[in-house]
C-alpha cells in the first residue's frame, strides 16, 4: 500500500501491462488483426491492402525479435498503450497538478479501448500512442515556439498518417485550432508550422509514392469500410441513425471512466477552474473535435462508421473530466477514484478471462500449427510434392497458413493478385496455390478471382477451449492451377 501511495502511476502502469499482456495467453490463436499485421510486415513494402504499413512493421519486428511468441505481440500492444499513457500524463501536467495528471491517465482504464480491446494489436492500438504524442508536442510548440517541438509535431503527425488514414481528423482539428486561436494564429508568421508540415510529408511520403505506383486502390478499401447500406426505403434515416449509433458506441465504451469519476467524486466540493481561456480552447478543440468530425461526416453523408474508428478519439477523457468538472481531491476522494480504477480493471479482466475460457470460436482457439501442417500435407499429397508457395482465401485462413504452415506460403488475400501487388502474378500462375475458406461461397469467390480452380472439398476441424468444450467447423479447400 505504501508503494501504491508513493508511486501510483508507476504501479498502475506495471499492473496494466501485466494484466493485459498475460490474460490473452489463455487464447490458443493470435488475434486476426495481429496475424494480418505480421504478414504485412513480412511481405509488404510501403503499403498494404488496407492501411499504411506502420503497424505491420512493428508487428513483424516484435514477432521476429520475440522468437515468434504470442506474448511478444500482446506485450507490443501494451507498450503502445503505455506509451500513450506517458504522453497523456505529460500533456495533462501542462494543465493541472501532478496528482491530477496521474488520475487523468488512470481514468482511461475505464475506457474499453485501453484494456479489454487492446490485446488485439492493430492500427487502432498504435493510434493510442501516436495521438497523445502528437498533441503534446503540438501544445509545446505553440507555447514555446521551439523548432525541436515543431519538428516532433510533424514527425508524429506523419507517423499518424503512416499508421491509419482516420488520424487525419486529429490533424484537421490541430489545424483548425491554429486558425481559431489568436495566439496560435500568430505562429503562421514563424517558420515552425511549415517545418512541421515538411517533416510530416517526409515521414508519409514513401507511402504516398507507393499509393501512386499502385493506383491508390487502398483508398477504395478505406472508403468502402463505411457504407450507406440499409434504410433503402427511408434513406434519410441513415443521416440520423448512423451518427447516433457511432456516437452512442463511443459513450458506451467510455462509460467506465465516467462512472469512476462521478461516483468517486460524489459530494466532493467543486473546485474553481483556473485554466486559461486558450488552454480551455486547446483541450476542447483537440479533445472533442476529432470525434465531432467523424460524427459530422456520418451525419452529412449518411455513412455508417465503424465504431472502432473512434478508438483513439477518447484519449483526453480523463483530462477533460478533471479540467472541466473539477473537484477537490481530498485523500478520501483520491482513494475512491483509485479504488474505482482497479475495480474496473478487475471486472474487465475477469470478463475477458471468461470469454477466453468458455468461448469456442476458432478465432480464439484454433491450433494454427496443426492446421498449417494438415493443409501442407494435403497440398503435397495432391501435387506430388510440388513446393507449397502460395495460399489464397480470406484473411483468417490464408494468413494463418502463411505464418504457421512449415513452408510459410505467401498469402494472396481474397484470391485477387491485383490487391496483393507485392507478389509475382506469373510465379503464382506457375506455382499454383491452395485455396482455403470458411464457407463454400467464400471459396467460390476466391476461386473466381483466380480462375482455373478445382471444385471445393471439405475438411472438418476441431477446436477445444480451456474449459474442454469442443467445437467442430467445416472449411472448404481446393487448388488453383493444380
Amino acid at each position: 500500500m505504501k508503494v501504491l501511495k508513493q508511486y501510483p502511476l508507476t504501479v498502475f502502469l506495471c499492473l496494466h501491462f501485466l494484466v493485459w499482456s498475460l490474460i490473452p495467453l489463455l487464447r490458443t490463436s493470435l488475434p486476426m488483426d495481429s496475424i494480418e499485421a505480421i504478414v504485412w510486415g513480412q511481405y509488404c513494402d510501403w503499403g498494404t491492402n488496407k492501411h499504411p504499413p506502420l503497424s505491420g512493421f512493428l508487428a513483424y519486428w516484435a514477432y521476429t525479435f520475440g522468437a515468434h511468441s504470442h506474448l511478444a505481440i500482446y506485450a507490443l500492444s501494451q507498450l503502445c498503450v503505455l506509451c500513450g499513457f506517458v504522453y497523456i500524463y505529460k500533456l495533462a501536467k501542462c494543465f493541472m497538478a501532478q496528482e491530477k495528471a496521474v488520475l487523468a491517465v488512470m481514468l482511461l482504464e475505464g475506457v474499453i479501448y485501453y484494456g479489454y480491446s487492446a490485446p488485439e494489436f492493430n492500427v487502432n492500438v498504435v493510434s493510442l500512442a501516436l495521438w497523445p504524442a502528437t498533441v503534446y508536442y503540438f501544445y509545446k510548440a505553440l507555447k514555446n515556439n521551439k523548432m525541436a517541438d515543431w519538428v516532433l509535431t510533424g514527425v508524429f503527425a506523419g507517423l499518424n498518417l503512416f499508421n491509419k488514414y482516420v488520424s487525419g481528423v486529429l490533424l484537421l482539428s490541430m489545424l483548425f485550432y491554429m486558425f481559431y486561436d489568436k495566439n496560435a494564429r500568430q505562429k503562421f508568421k514563424t517558420v515552425g508550422p511549415y517545418l512541421s508540415a515538411l517533416f510530416c510529408m517526409l515521414v508519409v511520403s514513401p507511402h504516398v509514392w507507393w499509393l501512386y505506383l499502385h493506383d491508390f486502390y487502398v483508398i477504395d478499401y478505406f472508403l468502402g469500410r463505411g457504407g450507406k447500406a440499409g434504410f433503402e426505403d427511408f434513406p434519410l434515416l441513415r443521416h440520423i441513425v448512423y451518427p447516433i449509433k457511432f456516437l452512442g458506441a463511443q459513450v458506451l465504451f467510455g462509460l467506465g471512466a465516467l462512472l469512476i469519476y462521478f461516483i468517486g467524486t460524489y459530494k466532493a466540493p467543486q473546485e474553481d477552474n483556473r485554466l486559461a481561456a486558450s488552454d480551455k480552447k486547446f483541450l476542447l478543440v483537440n479533445g472533442l473535435l476529432p470525434l465531432a468530425l467523424m460524427v459530422l461526416v456520418s451525419l452529412a453523408g449518411g455513412i455508417k462508421l465503424k465504431s472502432m474508428w473512434g478508438f483513439p478519439a477518447l484519449y483526453m477523457t480523463g483530462i477533460l473530466l478533471l479540467a472541466f468538472f473539477p473537484r477537490q481531491l481530498t485523500d478520501a476522494v483520491r482513494a475512491r477514484l483509485i479504488k474505482g480504477v482497479y475495480i474496473i480493471m478487475s471486472l474487465m479482466g475477469v470478463a475477458l478471462i471468461c470469454v477466453y475460457i468458455f468461448n469456442k470460436s476458432d478465432k480464439l482457439h484454433m491450433n494454427a500449427p496443426a492446421y498449417g501442417a494438415k493443409m501442407e500435407e494435403i497440398w503435397r499429397q495432391a501435387t506430388d510434392g510440388r513446393p507449397f508457395k502460395y495460399v489464397a482465401g480470406d484473411v483468417w485462413w490464408a494468413d494463418n497458413l502463411a505464418l504457421f504452415a512449415p513452408s510459410k506460403p505467401k498469402p494472396v488475400i481474397w484470391g485477387d493478385i491485383s490487391k496483393n501487388p507485392w507478389f509475382d502474378a506469373a510465379d503464382l500462375a506457375k506455382s499454383g496455390a491452395l485455396i482455403t475458406a470458411a464457407g463454400e461461397w467464400e471459396y467460390k469467390s476466391a476461386a473466381e478471382a483466380l480462375g482455373n480452380a478445382t471444385p471445393p472439398q471439405k475438411l472438418e476441424l476441431e477446436f477445444v477451449n480451456p474449459a474442454g468444450k469442443i467445437k467442430r467447423k467445416t472449411i472448404y479447400y481446393g487448388f488453383y492451377n493444380l
